[in-house]
C-alpha cells in the first residue's frame, strides 16, 4: 500500500537547486587550500582522508576520424569531508585522480553524536543531499538494497558516454502509525524520495536502542 500522508519532522524538499549545493574553485583545509586541478596527492596531504568515498566508472568513446574509434575508462570519486556542525561540508569530486569539481554540502554533524530518533528529528532530507548528510540526518535505514546500472549518452561532436551508476534504496521505518520514506541514491547522491506504505510495530529490543 502506498500512502500520501506526510511525517511530521521528516521533512522532504523538493527544489530547483544545483545537486550537491553550490560549486566553488577551492575551498580551505587545515594543511592548506584545495583547488580543482589538484591531484589527489594535494588533497590527501592538505585535508586527510575524507569521512565517506563514493566511486563509479565511466567510459567515453571518441571518434576523432571516420572509421575510427577510440575509448578511454574514467574512475570518478566523491570525497565527503564533514568540519562539524558549524561549518558546511564539502563534497570533492575526481576524475582519475585529478580534482575536477567542489561543492558545497549541508551543515555537517559531531562524530560522537547519534541522530536524533524517530523521524530524523525533524531534519529536511533533500534531492542531491549525498549519503553523509542524509546519514547524519536520519542514521542508518532499516533495510538497504542495491544494484546497477548503465546509461548512454550521445554528445557533441559525436562522443559516446557510458555511465556506470550505483543506485541504492534506504528504506526508513518509523513504526505502524507512520508512513515509511524510501530514498534512492544514484552514484551517493539522493535523486528520489518517496512514500511506501505503513510500518511495522518495534521489537522492545530495537526500541532500547
Amino acid at each position: 500500500m502506498t500512502g500520501t500522508g506526510m511525517i511530521p519532522g521528516f521533512l522532504i524538499v523538493l527544489l530547483a537547486v544545483p545537486v550537491g549545493g553550490v560549486h566553488a574553485a577551492s575551498f580551505d583545509c587545515a594543511g592548506g587550500i584545495v583547488s580543482v586541478g589538484d591531484a589527489r596527492t594535494d588533497l590527501l596531504m592538505k585535508c586527510g582522508e575524507p569521512d565517506r568515498k563514493e566511486s563509479h566508472n565511466e567510459e567515453i568513446v571518441d571518434r576523432p576520424d571516420q572509421g575510427v574509434k577510440r575509448k578511454r575508462y574514467i574512475t570518478v570519486e566523491e570525497w565527503t569531508y564533514n568540519f562539524g556542525p558549524r561549518q558546511f561540508m564539502r563534497i570533492v569530486t575526481l576524475k582519475n585522480g585529478a580534482i575536477t569539481d567542489i561543492r558545497t554540502g549541508n551543515y555537517g554533524y559531531t562524530r560522537q553524536a547519534e541522530p536524533d530518533r524517530p523521524e530524523c528529528g525533524g531534519r529536511i532530507i533533500s534531492i542531491g543531499d549525498v549519503m553523509s548528510e542524509v546519514l547524519a540526518k536520519c542514521g542508518d535505514p532499516a533495510w538497504k538494497d542495491s544494484h546497477q546500472e548503465e546509461l548512454q549518452e550521445r554528445r557533441e561532436g559525436g562522443q559516446e558516454h557510458r555511465i556506470f551508476v550505483t543506485v541504492e534504496e534506504w528504506t526508513y521505518d518509523f513504526g505502524p502509525n507512520r508512513f515509511v520514506r524510501i530514498v534512492t541514491f544514484r552514484n551517493g547522491t539522493v535523486s528520489d524520495i518517496r512514500t511506501g506504505g505503513y510500518g511495522y510495530e518495534l521489537k522492545q529490543e530495537e526500541k532500547k536502542k
